[in-house]
């Protein structure tokens, strides 16, 4: 069996430790443990980053967005990957072939953008092959233009 991640091995603990009534979904933010509620709900009550996890074990993410607005959407997560944060971090690429080439065309990209309009974009949409390539998570910052992912 493999090893669950912090989330996770906290749920596990709240589970056992818990026989009266449970909530159907735990809501941590990054570490810490933040609500509880009967059902995932919509990710605009959240802020980016947050963690919800189910008595079953099943996690999702909150991605997109901001901390004033909250979050955009849920994506999946496995429960047996920490997984970073989304609270503006600074995006650690990955340094393989593909995604060095990738990353060339948004510098590019973003290069044009600010020659043409004078600012940065917000944010940029990227294929979710393209990010995971990258190994970055939609909603983290590059440059100071927040990455998304077209679904």
């Amino acid at each position: 069996m493999k090893r669950l991640n912090h989330v996770g091995d906290m749920i596990a603990t709240v589970a056992r430790a818990s026989d009266k009534e449970r909530k159907a979904v735990y809501f941590f933010d990054g570490k810490n443990f933040v609500a509880t509620s009967d059902r995932l709900g919509p990710a605009r009550m959240v802020a980016p980053g947050t963690v919800a996890v189910s008595l079953s074990g099943r996690q999702w993410i909150a991605v997109g967005g901001d901390r004033v607005n909250g979050a955009t959407g849920w994506a999946f997560v496995s429960p047996y990957v920490d997984q970073p944060s989304l609270d503006g971090d600074a995006v650690r690429f990955s340094d393989n072939p593909k995604s060095l080439k990738i990353r060339a065309s948004l510098d590019e990209y973003l290069g044009y953008y600010q020659d043409c309009k004078g600012v940065l974009p917000d944010s940029v949409i990227l294929r979710s092959e393209q990010l995971s390539t990258l190994g970055a998570l939609p909603g983290q910052v590059y440059k100071g233009v927040r990455l998304e992912v077209f679904l």
